[in-house]
């Protein structure tokens, strides 16, 4: 590209490197605000994932802990009854008569159904005649739980209403399997075939005459070593779907699912689907049927299908080996709603960013465009008006006023020497005269002799001889010879001053020659002083384009590392602060749950003591009582202490249950610590993204610094420069100036020697040579 004017090039050049600059800049600040809002964004989604998964799983774990410890109670009962029904019916001392053990354990089966509010049934079975031995006697005695067998079937339930009444047990041997693939008989086939404690799965059953879906729970009775029966409870499962649906409202604005899975993979509870209680729970979606080796094999886990999130925590209850699974399910877009909120925030700030970063780079393009056009014209205006000047002063115009002298920058120092420049050709044109001048005055002397040898040659016979052969010689421009032969005594002063003249007329022009030539190098010097320094003065101004791009760099630099320093270190402060309140709460947020956890761990074992203790105390009194009603008048006093005894129990049970009540309630609290937690990671989220911006400051400030770094370098290159390039101007100048002095001198001897020769009238040459320039 050529250029016409040095203010376009420089304008033209540094708006190139400004756009450049500019450009750069905005574009690496583009890429880092795209790569630090994809790490914050997967930092976030991770992070946010790995929260949810472990809140999942304590969420999970927390509810299989509630249904685990209300199942736990029913095979208690269950596991306690069978304790009492072995020694009740064994072979030792504290055996039951056989004609009293029916209505016995109808009493007991009663007491726990009374003392139990959530039990829809107590119930055992035994095998033909290994209670008491009297099963013929009982036949169809429906009011002692007997059926058509005479067997001891006894199912105690309650109604709605809370009546309740009893009835015999059937389908107790009953091998067939329901719809749903549950053994109708597997509670008590179970037991009977050694598969110890069993919980059958959900089925339905019409008791008094609805159909509900129960969760039975079987404790085999051994005598002696052998099977004789099974004593058990059973939930009505309704609990456990209103369980599910209140965990569904208060979790993830009740967009989450919750489902309760037995052993078998069918429906106990279903947040969303109430109606496949019973069912296979893949039913409505056959992928699910994977999850079904997660649930048989007991293990707590979170695993990702689609786009939900999936808890399982296994519910082990009693001392089965069929345990159950809670499953909670959450869309991934609801549990990291947070994240994708925050994703979008970042997306929009980054394009909001980078539209600014536009705006701002476009201004300051201008704007230094605009400085640079300025500047280059006034450093152009001046070199203009100074091209015009010497180009007036090559032209042969020496009465010009040279532009720019005073100044005291480069333009002035120019200015001085096109000055100089202008002053010496004025001393050179005035020596070009004066030579003239002495040339013609020589020329007219030399004539005037000619024709006085002439008028004379009569008279100087003598000496024409002589005189023709030094004047021969002289014609042929030999000032070395001299006339040695004597002439006449009136011509010897002619010859004296023939020799005179040529001697003085051989030393002015060898003086003539030596000021000529002195002159010529003088001359020859200026012009290429001239010439270097018109180079170095171009050398200078480049030096100055790239100092004034390279300050305009810093400048901005400079600008954006304070402002960046301000925001980094007020953003540190923040961070700080934020950072060691999280950890206090995070900290105390630990120990209060650990503490809850604890005090809840003890508060439930001290209770099972106590309910255990509680039914124990309850059966001892019951046993106590009918001693006391076989001892007849003798045992009332004994009685009445039994009778009391009980109803301390009853209360201590009582007491036991609302202390379980208690426990669930402080769970309730633990889950407000979980939240709590919660709360404090996204705090601890915010800080995170605090320091990411002050890292981010950080490397900004790193980055203006190299650049300020590369700036000043260019800086000193560029001084260096022109230091370097004006003291070779300021060498220049003494050397122009000394051959400027030279030159005067010489002239000066040269108007001496001229001024020697004596002309008519006895004026000197200079004298002659001035009064023929006036006229």
């Amino acid at each position: 590209m050529q250029f016409k004017s040095i203010q376009m090039k420089i304008a033209v050049l540094s708006g190139l490197c400004v756009l450049a600059a500019t450009t750069g800049l905005v574009a690496y600040d583009i890429v880092a605000s795209n790569d630090k809002q994809a790490f914050v964004g997967q930092s976030v989604s991770t992070l946010t994932e790995q929260k949810t998964r472990e809140g999942l799983a304590t969420l999970a774990s927390t509810q299989a802990g509630i249904i685990r410890s209300s199942l736990d109670g029913a095979f208690d009962a269950a596991r306690n009854l069978a304790r009492s029904f072995e020694v009740a019916a064994g072979e030792g001392m504290d055996a039951t008569p056989p004609g009293e053990r029916r209505a016995q354990f109808n009493a007991m089966l009663l007491n726990v159904l009374k003392d139990n509010p959530r039990f829809n049934g107590t119930y055992s079975a035994w095998e033909p005649n290994a209670l008491d031995g009297r099963d013929e006697e009982f036949k169809n005695r429906r009011d002692a739980g007997s059926d058509a067998t005479g067997r001891f079937l006894p199912y105690w339930t309650r109604d709605t209403a809370g009546k309740i009444a009893i009835q015999p047990l059937v389908e107790y041997d009953s091998a067939e399997l329901h719809p749903n693939g549950v053994m109708k008989g597997g509670w008590y086939i179970g037991p009977q075939k050694g598969g110890g404690e069993s919980i059958l799965d959900p089925l339905p059953y019409i008791v008094q005459g609805k159909n509900v879906y129960l969760a039975t729970m079987s404790v085999p009775i051994m005598v002696s070593g052998r099977f004789r029966g099974v004593a058990g409870a059973d939930f009505d499962l309704s609990f456990v779907q209103k369980l599910a649906e209140d965990v569904r409202g208060s979790i993830f604005g009740g967009k989450a699912g919750v489902k309760i899975v037995s052993y078998k993979g069918l429906v106990v509870a279903d947040s969303d689907h109430p109606e496949t209680i019973g069912q296979p729970f893949d039913r409505l979606n056959s992928q699910l049927s994977t999850y079904l080796a997660t649930i048989q094999a007991g293990r707590a886990d979170v695993q990702t299908s689609g786009d939900a999130f999936t808890a399982f925590s296994p519910i082990t209850i009693g001392r089965t080996k069929t345990p159950w699974s809670v499953l909670i399910t959450v869309p991934r877009a609801v549990a990291l709603a947070e994240a994708i909120t925050l994703d979008q925030a970042l997306t929009a700030r980054a394009t909001r960013d980078i539209a600014m970063q536009f705006a701002v780079a476009l201004v300051i393009a201008v704007c230094a465009i605009a400085a640079m056009w300025m500047v280059a014209r006034s450093i152009a205006g001046p070199i203009r008006a100074m091209t015009a000047s010497m180009r007036q002063l090559a032209a042969g115009r020496t009465d010009l006023v040279v532009p720019g002298i005073g100044r005291s920058d480069e333009i002035g120092a120019m200015a001085d020497a096109v000055g100089v420049f202008r002053d010496n050709a004025i001393a050179n044109r005035r020596l070009q005269d004066e030579a003239e001048s002495a040339r013609r005055s020589s020329e007219s002397e030399r004539e005037r002799n000619a024709e006085m040898e002439r008028q004379r040659a009569e008279a100087m016979a003598e000496a024409t001889s002589g005189l023709a052969k030094g004047l021969k010689h002289l014609a042929d421009a030999d000032l070395t010879f001299r006339l040695h032969q004597p002439f006449a005594a009136e011509f010897e002063a002619l010859r004296n001053d023939f020799n005179s003249a040529v001697q003085q007329l051989a030393d002015t022009m060898s003086a003539v020659a030596q000021a000529s030539l002195s002159m010529d190098g003088g001359s020859r010097e200026i012009s290429r002083s001239a010439d270097d320094l018109s180079k170095r003065t171009e050398q200078q101004a480049a030096s100055l384009e790239e100092t004034a791009a390279a300050l305009d760099e810093i400048t901005a630099n400079v600008g954006n590392s304070s402002r960046r320093a301000e925001e980094a270190r007020a953003v540190a402060v923040e961070a700080n602060y934020s950072a060691t309140q999280s950890g206090v709460v995070v900290a105390d947020a630990v120990d209060a749950m650990q503490r809850i956890e604890q005090s809840s761990q003890q508060i439930s074992n001290i209770i099972g003591v106590i309910d255990e203790i509680a039914f124990q105390t309850n059966l001892l009194a019951l046993n106590a009582g009918v001693e006391a009603a076989r001892a007849g008048e003798a045992g009332k006093g004994f009685a009445v202490v039994a009778q009391e005894v009980r109803e301390l129990a009853q209360r201590s049970a009582q007491a036991a249950r609302e202390i379980k009540d208690l426990i669930r309630n402080s769970t309730v609290e633990v889950e407000n610590g979980v939240r709590l937690v919660r709360d404090t990671g996204e705090a601890l989220k915010t800080i995170v993204g605090y320091i990411v911006t002050v890292n981010q400051h950080m490397d900004a400030i790193a980055t203006s610094a190299r650049e300020q770094a590369t700036g000043l370098s260019e800086v000193n290159t560029a001084v260096n420069q022109m230091d370097q390039v004006t003291q070779k101007n300021a060498a220049m100048v003494e050397e122009t100036n000394a051959a400027g002095a030279t030159l005067a001198a010489e002239a000066s001897r040269l108007i001496e020697l001229v001024g020697r020769f004596q002309l008519q009238g006895g004026a000197s040459a200079m004298e002659s040579s001035a009064l023929r320039r006036v006229g």
